[in-house]
């Protein structure tokens, strides 16, 4: 479409759907992505990274149970990406199922519950995030390396620190908090 509005609102226009809902679906979508500023750009003349976020915007705002991003992530900072992020968490909290496709192994350990590692059209390793990133012959296998925490963490078991799989520096903190009174607030 001519315009980052009309590319939001094109799905939802062949829904049927009533003309006062699609406005706020397109608002809330174009919020949501921070793309506001842009409604009535070109899609061609933003940068790739909001490029990225106007296609997500455009199924955010279809209001989907199953939302499958595919490298979402590609082109953007740090700060949309925790922004994006955190609101995909807070649909999967709402009942929206999400699959993430990722080679970014610590967007991985801060924000998926379950972690599927593929080979070759077949699965590896299917679990809890911190117990997949334990498993690091099967990770060697695929060629994922885990995020730093998680090998910083079987190092420590290595040496015979008990310290449990962890998996961002929150966590970490955390646990230091808890278990060595030195890092106590």
């Amino acid at each position: 479409m001519d315009s980052v509005t009309k590319e939001v609102r094109f799905g939802l226009e062949n829904m049927d759907i009533p003309k006062d809902k699609i406005e706020k679906l397109v608002d809330e979508s174009l919020e949501t992505m921070e793309l506001s500023a842009y409604k009535d750009r070109h899609p061609h003349s933003l940068s790739r990274g909001q490029r990225q976020r106007l296609a997500v915007a455009s199924i955010l705002a279809l209001e989907p149970d199953l939302l499958v991003l595919d490298e979402p992530t590609t082109g953007q900072d740090r700060g949309h990406i925790a922004k994006f992020l955190d609101k995909i968490k807070e649909l999967n909290k709402l009942g929206k199922t999400v699959i993430l496709i990722t080679h970014d192994m610590e967007l991985v350990a801060e924000y998926a519950e379950r972690v599927v590692v593929m080979k070759q059209g077949r699965i590896l390793l299917d679990g809890p995030t911190a117990n997949v990133f334990s498993n690091t012959e099967k990770l060697n296998e695929a060629g994922i390396i885990p995020p730093l925490l998680s090998r910083l963490c079987l190092d420590l078991r290595k040496q015979g620190i008990n310290i449990p799989p962890l998996l961002t520096v929150s966590e970490l903190k955390c646990f230091l908090q808890e278990h060595c009174p030195e890092f106590k607030d």
